[in-house]
């Protein structure tokens, strides 16, 4: 009789941790999607200074949503040398001393991605971000640019919250 109690707890016991494992993949599942609208909603704006930030500084905001979800995957100094190198750019006052520096920014995406330094949602994120910029005037892209600056700035106060 022993053997059955420890038979029907080791299988409930199973059974219990297959059911912790669903609830993590669908919660896993449920920040994908969350990812996955976000990159679509940017992907979708006319511009990036069309999104406000109420949207994407708020609790529960877009930031918040991509650190809660990134925060596992990308490292604090990944974030912060490429949210360096964007701070650098934004010293420039004038789109056409921006515009150089904004595009070579991509390729350096590119070869953290390559290297599995950065995960490939805050690729995608910031890719679609940046296509945004260069839309309208002159005065617009630095508008877009600025918005874009204070989109990042949100997503790594996040992330060191949840990263403590």
């Amino acid at each position: 009789m022993p053997r059955r109690n420890s038979y029907s707890q080791y299988y409930g016991r199973n059974n219990q941790n297959n059911k912790s494992n669903n609830q993590n993949n669908n919660s896993n599942n449920q920040n994908d999607n969350n990812i996955k609208k976000i990159i679509k909603y940017i992907d979708n704006l006319e511009k990036l200074s069309d999104m406000k930030p109420k949207d994407y500084a708020d609790i529960g905001g877009y930031a918040d949503l991509i650190a809660k979800e990134l925060y596992r995957k990308l490292n604090t100094n990944q974030l912060r040398k490429f949210f360096g190198a964007v701070r650098s750019i934004e010293k420039n006052k004038k789109w056409e001393d921006i515009e150089p520096e904004l595009y070579l920014l991509k390729p350096k995406l590119a070869v953290s991605l390559g290297r599995k330094l950065i995960p490939e949602e805050f690729y995608n994120i910031m890719k679609v971000s940046m296509k945004k910029i260069d839309i309208g005037t002159d005065e617009e892209k630095l508008e877009n640019f600025d918005t874009f600056v204070k989109f990042l700035e949100a997503i790594v106060a996040y992330h060191k919250y949840y990263a403590k």
